[in-house]
């Protein structure tokens, strides 16, 4: 490019720049210059060409037609968020009415399976049981199994975690055949002197992504942490 023709280039990016911040800071300019409307030609992605007033109003139809979207998402979103807080509420009197430690565990079981389609649902408790027979239930891990390590994060925080659980905690959680769970949510559960895990897995990678609206599970930990309270050795 020859040295005059950059100069000129550089004087029209120069004049572009001025006239769009010119418009920028004069919005009503063409509502006081109707004349120039008018006669402006916008190329259309079709060919030929169409008047600014006939792009404003693409672009605001387009603009609308997302907006609509968006608000039937959240719509959708709210109806599915109420639905879960009903059944999250029929579940707490359930648990609280469950007369030991094994049908609250199976009655929650059963239920998280069925409401939140989860693969596998378990319980497990860094904590001493307050009965006599502590095979009666296998969600008492005990008070000094070195695994809460794995989960101490998790239960100081009280925050649940959902995505990818690590190897080690998924293997301890589910067993060998953990490997199956492809994403999961961890709720944590806690007393005085005591801690323990609520975990959710899925098969679908899907189904629990980090960052998750969660916050009726986070709920759920502290409801279920208060109605295990009676089964739990005091220290």
């Amino acid at each position: 490019m020859s040295l005059k023709k950059k100069e000129n280039h550089t004087s029209e990016c120069s004049t572009e720049n001025l006239v769009a911040d010119y418009l920028k800071n004069n919005l009503d300019f063409f509502v006081k210059n109707p004349a120039i409307l008018a006669e402006l030609k916008i190329p259309h992605e079709h060919g030929g060409a169409i008047s600014l007033v006939e792009k404003q109003l693409t672009v605001l139809r387009e603009q609308n037609q997302e907006t609509n979207k968006k608000i039937h998402e959240l719509i959708e979103i709210a109806t599915q968020n109420e639905e879960l807080a009903r059944r999250m509420h029929q579940l707490a009197l359930t648990l609280i009415d469950a007369d030991d430690p094994k049908d609250i565990f199976s009655t929650m079981y059963d239920n998280l399976k069925k409401n939140f389609h989860a693969d596998r649902v378990i319980v497990r408790l860094f904590a001493n049981p307050a009965f006599i027979d502590s095979s009666a239930t296998g969600e008492f891990v005990g008070k000094e199994s070195i695994e809460e390590s794995l989960f101490k994060h998790i239960i100081e925080k009280r925050e649940p975690l959902s995505g990818k659980m690590k190897h080690q905690q998924q293997v301890f959680l589910f067993g060998d055949d953990g490997d199956d769970i492809a994403s999961s949510v961890m709720i944590p559960l806690h007393g005085v002197g005591w801690g323990g895990i609520l975990a959710i897995g899925s098969f679908d990678a899907e189904r629990f992504q980090p960052g998750m609206g969660i916050e009726l599970l986070a709920n759920l930990g502290e409801i279920l942490s208060f109605i295990i309270k009676p089964w739990i050795e005091e220290l």
